[in-house]
């Protein structure tokens, strides 16, 4: 394991409840609330370097606690209280070029780009739809190995390939949920091999690892699984951890093909500091473990959301106490190149 090695951000900036975020191009694309009780978010575009490049418009009466998804020359969101829309906007200027109603049976949440379009899980039935990046035509797509009474919960896509990975859960039947490997040209699916009786959910795909959830409560830790085989991965200790409990608050993201582990308090982390460990493949160790300095106030239990927002493109974004109205800032920081995948 690489040994610790302490950063400092290059770039600290105020925005008053930043919610998530994604690189892409080099530059950081962040949603935010704004201060006080009222609903709505808006996105910035943020060069690492020299600061915000553009904002978008105030997107009213609704939170957006995902990564902007900014994918065929455009950046995507979902807005909406009642009606959900699926919003594009411009890359450079973050003006909104199309708005794309989505049916009131099918709620959403953030899109995954794959096969050249957008793929929307529902949240309240099994079925996938696919979104046309140019037209904003949507087509539901029935997945028939799901049952009648399941609803997706997770979705990603790999890195590689145009493969989507999906959880399902049966609300009508106890133990039922599995992850699935969708192919959008085929339309096949296969089952991962995950424990029985045990909650799972996807996470994310890093190299040829896809990243899965397991567990609950107190025990709930992360797995990998081969993204060629579906087969599990022989696991660390490391990297096998309670996300909350004895080892404090730990919480773990997948981007730009790297899989973070973050350590909150608890046995690994430090009052001021958070440890991040990189873990990279292909025997699912950790190649690299940073130190951060962090003022945001540590909570006793799982970070929700968590400290780290995201990392890509050769750098890694933490909350930071810079808000007004009592939110938080954003603090960037180079990432270290032992975490490139």
């Amino acid at each position: 394991m690489g040994t610790h090695r302490r950063f400092h951000p290059i770039l600290v900036l105020p925005l008053d409840n930043p919610q998530a975020a994604t690189f892409t191009g080099g530059d950081l694309y962040v949603s935010y609330a704004p201060a006080g009780p009222k609903a709505g978010f808006r996105v910035e575009r943020i060069d690492p370097k020299t600061g915000v490049l553009a904002r978008s418009p105030w997107f009213p009466d609704y939170y957006y606690n995902q990564p902007p998804v900014v994918v065929f020359g455009s950046v995507w969101v979902v807005a909406g209280l009642c009606e959900q829309q699926i919003v594009r906007m411009d890359q450079e200027t973050l003006a909104v070029t199309m708005r794309v109603a989505i049916g009131k049976n099918f709620e959403t949440g953030p899109p995954v780009a794959s096969d050249g379009v957008l793929w929307l899980s529902s949240t309240v039935s099994a079925s996938l739809a696919r979104l046309d990046p140019r037209t904003g035509r949507i087509s539901t797509v029935l997945v028939p190995e799901m049952a009648p009474n399941s609803q997706v919960v997770g979705i990603t896509s790999g890195s590689s390939s145009d493969y989507l990975y999906v959880s399902v859960i049966n609300q009508n039947a106890a133990h039922s949920q599995v992850i699935e490997r969708f192919d959008p040209t085929t339309g096949s699916l296969f089952i991962v091999p995950t424990p029985p009786f045990e909650l799972t959910r996807v996470l994310g795909v890093a190299g040829d690892i896809l990243w899965v959830i397991q567990g609950g409560g107190m025990m709930t830790y992360f797995a990998p699984f081969s993204t060629a085989s579906l087969a599990p991965l022989s696991c660390t200790g490391a990297v096998t951890c309670a996300l909350a409990g004895v080892n404090g608050a730990v919480d773990g993201s997948v981007e730009d093909g790297i899989f973070a582990f973050e350590h909150i308090g608890g046995t690994h982390g430090r009052p001021g500091s958070l440890l991040l460990d990189c873990i990279g493949g292909p025997r699912v160790s950790t190649v690299a473990r940073l130190q951060l300095p962090s003022d945001f106030p540590i909570p006793g239990g799982s970070s929700l959301p968590s400290i780290l927002l995201v990392l890509g493109d050769g750098y890694l974004v933490t909350f930071a106490r810079v808000g007004t109205d009592g939110g938080s800032g954003v603090a960037i920081f180079p990432l270290d190149s032992r975490c490139a995948p």
